[in-house]
């Protein structure tokens, strides 16, 4: 529990315990005057000190308690009983198959409604389950356990475009290729091309190289690796792969 909540928790248990007046009743019926009494209602501040004392130092028990109900409460939302949801369960799975997915994407793949999807996706990242990543005006989900740094998180991001998926892969296949090989061998324009490798050197992943008139691209060294790993055949995401 956060300092806010705890907070919040512990002045809702002094706010009912003060809240309204208390009700002072004899402890007989009959006192010896022989004149039956009523109870009274008596203000907080008007009862003796060491009753108020009391009730202070009964806070922390009644805190205690409901400290113990909130945590079992929000237990019941993490472990495995979070991914028994089935669409939950399935919201999950789909984005550790598909580590990089978008929103929209995302939705169409699952068929859950985005209001609905968008709701399961906040559980899931409340309980750390699923990490974001926002750029270029998306939101990227991932598995949270560690699996991939933030470098290689914006390379899955790149995979999930197929056509900056094929351009990477014949790079990866011929390093030094000209903007004219990649444009014929993928079948897109020049121009085109060039948007795909600005993206893709604006994360490092990309460098090149002039030649005169002539523009030549490379791997970053640092990601071949992965990128290899990840789309040769049999991979993790070897979907269209680059063998």
């Amino acid at each position: 529990m956060d300092r806010r909540s705890a907070l919040f928790l512990f002045c809702l248990i002094m706010l009912v315990q003060g809240a309204g007046a208390y009700i002072v009743t004899p402890g007989y019926d009959r006192p010896p005057t022989g004149e039956p009494l009523t109870p009274v209602e008596v203000a907080p501040w008007e009862l003796p000190l060491y009753v108020l004392v009391y009730s202070l130092c009964i806070a922390p028990l009644d805190l205690f308690t409901w400290s113990g109900i909130w945590f079992f409460l929000r237990s019941r939302q993490g472990g495995s009983s979070l991914l028994d949801h089935p669409v939950r369960g399935a919201i999950y799975r789909c984005i550790r198959a598909r580590p990089g997915i978008h929103l929209r994407a995302l939705s169409a793949t699952t068929g859950t409604p985005m209001g609905t999807l968008r709701y399961h996706l906040g559980i899931l990242h409340q309980n750390h389950k699923v990490a974001v990543l926002q750029e270029d005006g998306r939101l990227m989900y991932y598995e949270n356990s560690g699996t991939y740094t933030l470098t290689q998180q914006r390379l899955l991001k790149h995979l999930m475009n197929p056509t900056t998926r094929q351009i990477l892969c014949e790079v990866l296949r011929q390093p030094g290729m000209s903007r004219k090989e990649v444009a014929e061998i993928v079948g897109i324009s020049g121009p085109a091309v060039h948007w795909h490798m600005k993206k893709l050197e604006e994360d490092g992943f990309m460098m090149e190289e002039r030649e005169g008139r002539t523009t030549r691209y490379s791997l970053n060294e640092g990601i071949a690796g992965d990128l290899a790993a990840w789309t040769t055949e049999g991979g993790d995401l070897s979907r269209g792969s680059c063998s």
